[in-house]
C-alpha cells in the first residue's frame, strides 16, 4: 500500500527532464534491477506505525531476464479489528484475517526467507520499510536487505506524468491495475520497475 502525497508543481512550470547524471539512489536501484531482485508490498491497517498494524505481506522474486520466478502473499492475523475503511479499501475482511491470517512474527519469517539477502522494490518505499523496521523490532527478526524505491525511479524515468501513484503509471505503461491488495500491487510493481528501467537504460 504505498501512501504518499505528490509534490506540487508550481503552475506554469515545465516536467523535468530525465536528463544528466542519475542520482545515487537511482543508479544503485538500475544496478539491482539486472537482476535477481523482489518486489513486495505491505497492506497495512493504517498510515502510522505506533497504532496500526501490518495487514498482508506479498513479494515477488524476479530473475535476471526480468521474469517472475516466485510469489509470496500471506494475510496477517492482527492484534486489532480490521477498520471498515481498510476492508473498503483492500477488500480485506476480519473474516479473512480470521480465516486465513498467521501471526505477524510468522508472516514475517516467511517474507524474510522468501526474499532471503536479494535487493527489494517497494513503490514509495520509505512507507514499507518503517513497517518492516517495527515489524522487525517486534518480533526480533532483522530486515538487513537493501531497499530501492520504484517511485523515485518512476519520477526518472517519466517526469513529464502528472502523478506517479501506481494506478496512473500502470495505464501509462500498459500493467494490471492495482487493486490495494498486496500482490496484484507487486505484480503492477514489477511492470512498473521493469519499464522504468528500460526507459532510463536509453535516456
Amino acid at each position: 500500500m504505498a501512501f504518499y502525497y505528490r509534490r506540487a508543481r508550481p503552475a506554469g512550470a515545465a516536467p523535468r527532464a530525465a536528463s544528466g547524471q542519475p542520482s545515487a539512489a537511482v543508479a544503485a536501484a538500475l544496478n539491482a534491477l539486472r537482476g535477481p531482485f523482489v518486489v513486495a508490498d505491505l497492506e497495512t491497517t493504517g498510515l502510522s506505525t505506533a497504532s496500526c498494524e501490518i495487514l498482508e505481506f506479498a513479494a515477488v522474486r524476479v530473475g535476471a531476464g526480468g521474469a517472475a520466478e516466485q510469489e509470496y502473499a500471506q494475510v496477517v492475523r492482527t492484534r486489532a479489528s480490521v477498520p471498515p475503511f481498510i476492508t473498503r479499501l483492500t477488500g480485506i475482511t476480519q473474516s479473512e484475517v480470521d480465516r486465513q491470517g498467521v501471526p505477524v512474527a510468522q508472516a514475517f519469517a516467511a517474507f524474510l526467507d522468501f526474499v532471503g539477502d536479494l535487493p527489494v522494490f517497494f513503490h514509495n518505499a520509505s512507507f514499507d520499510r518503517r513497517f518492516l523496521d517495527a515489524a522487525a523490532l517486534q518480533t526480533g527478526l532483522p530486515f538487513a536487505n537493501a531497499t530501492h524505491c520504484t517511485l523515485v525511479l518512476a519520477r526518472r524515468a517519466w517526469p513529464e506524468l502528472p502523478s506517479h501513484k501506481l494506478d496512473v503509471l500502470a495505464r501509462h505503461v500498459g500493467a494490471s491495475e492495482p487493486t490495494h491488495r498486496a500482490l496484484a500491487d507487486v505484480r503492477t510493481t514489477v511492470a512498473v520497475a521493469l519499464a522504468a528501467s528500460s526507459r532510463l537504460a536509453v535516456a
